[in-house]
Formats: structure tokens, C-alpha cells, sequence
């Protein structure tokens, strides 16, 4: 998955990378009204640093991990010329033993579950339950079921699954609560239609 991501990130311009812009209506929603409040961060699959870099103007205090060297440099650049302190760190998001005994206050997965492979995926909702404090909150966001039949689409860059309200209750049952959901359109290119209609939103909190 590294090697896919690596290439990727190599070959696409940062203007035709979607996530570049963010894509975060819902994510901005939230933490400018207050109900994510500013403290320590982690996003997961931090890409370019977009959404990291808006966290730390917000005054958190910001971790973003990415499993791409080249994402990683970009994000350093973004922060770089936003003047902000972010530390980036190239990493593979389903072993965060790295962190040691950090907790944090709000981890971000923008995108990222659905990419997790069938056989990683409890052990980094594992890490996710892990490294988010007690009363903290998770955000989210994954290729929905809705209005579809399939639960999994190949891309380029590997197999994308969908998932339905009932599959994130699953995986996370017992350690967080679903606070709100949101619906969002996926981004959509010309050459290409999305893996699915739309995408779910979950804001969560840590029992």
C-alpha cells in the first residue's frame, strides 16, 4: 500500500489532488462551532496536511500521520507556508505504536478507513480506540453503502470498502458513542465516477 500511495503522490500535481483543497464542509462546521474544541490532534491519512494545518490555526496542537514520504513533504511545505507547527510524520496508520502513550484529545480519519485492508482494519480501529482519550472525540468520514449494492469498489490505489451506519457501530462498539452523522457528496472527476454516492460523516466520543 505504501509503494501505491508513494507513486501516486509522485505523479499527481498537488492542484489535481482533491484532498489539496480539502473537501471538509463538515469538518470545518465543527470545529468552528466549537463542538471539536482545540486541544492535541491526530489526523490519520493527513495527505498534503490541508486539514491539519487548519487545526493548528484553530490552536490545537497537531499530529499528522501519513503512510506517503512524498505526502509528508508536502505537508511540511503547506505548514511551512502557512507559518503554522504541525509535526508530520510518515507512518503506517494501522500500527501507531510509535506514539507511545500519547492520547489526544481529537483524532481525525478523513477518508482513511475505507483504504484500510479487511486484514488491518480491527487492528487499527485497535490503535484509533487506543490513542484517543477518555470523553475525546473521533471525526470520521468513509465511502457510504447508501443507494448502492456493492460494499467494495478497485481503485488504483487498492480496494475501497463502503460501509453503513451499522458496520462503524460494529467496529466501534463499547468505546465510542455516535454524537451526529452527515451526509457529503464524494468528489467527482470527469474521467472517472466516485467508488460511491455519497460519503458518511461520524462525529464520535470516547467512553
Amino acid at each position: 500500500m505504501k509503494n501505491i500511495w508513494e507513486k501516486y503522490y509522485k505523479a499527481t500535481p498537488l492542484e489535481k489532488i482533491p484532498w489539496q483543497f480539502t473537501q471538509a464542509d463538515y469538518f470545518v462546521k465543527l470545529i468552528d462551532s466549537g463542538k471539536v474544541k482545540p486541544g492535541t490532534a491526530l489526523d490519520i491519512g493527513c495527505g498534503t496536511g490541508a486539514k491539519s494545518i487548519y487545526l493548528a490555526k484553530k490552536r490545537f496542537e497537531v499530529t499528522g500521520i501519513d503512510i506517503s514520504e512524498t505526502a509528508i513533504k508536502y505537508a511540511k511545505e503547506n505548514a511551512r507556508k502557512a507559518k503554522v507547527k504541525v509535526e508530520f510524520i510518515a507512518a503506517d496508520a494501522t500500527d501507531l505504536s510509535f506514539l507511545g502513550d500519547k492520547q489526544f484529545d481529537f483524532v481525525l480519519d478523513w477518508a482513511n478507513l475505507h483504504g484500510i485492508p479487511k486484514a488491518k482494519r480491527r487492528k487499527y480501529v485497535i490503535g484509533i480506540i487506543k490513542y484517543t482519550k477518555k470523553g475525546g472525540k473521533l471525526l470520521l468520514r468513509c465511502f457510504s453503502k447508501h443507494e448502492v449494492k456493492r460494499k467494495f469498489t478497485h481503485r488504483t490505489m487498492g480496494t475501497i470498502y463502503l460501509f453503513s451506519k451499522k458496520d462503524i457501530e460494529e467496529l466501534f462498539k463499547k468505546h465510542f458513542k455516535i454524537l451526529e452523522t452527515n451526509k457529503s457528496r464524494p468528489f467527482v472527476r470527469k474521467e472517472k465516477e466516485p467508488p460511491a454516492k455519497w460519503l458518511d460523516e461520524y462525529l464520535m466520543e470516547r467512553l
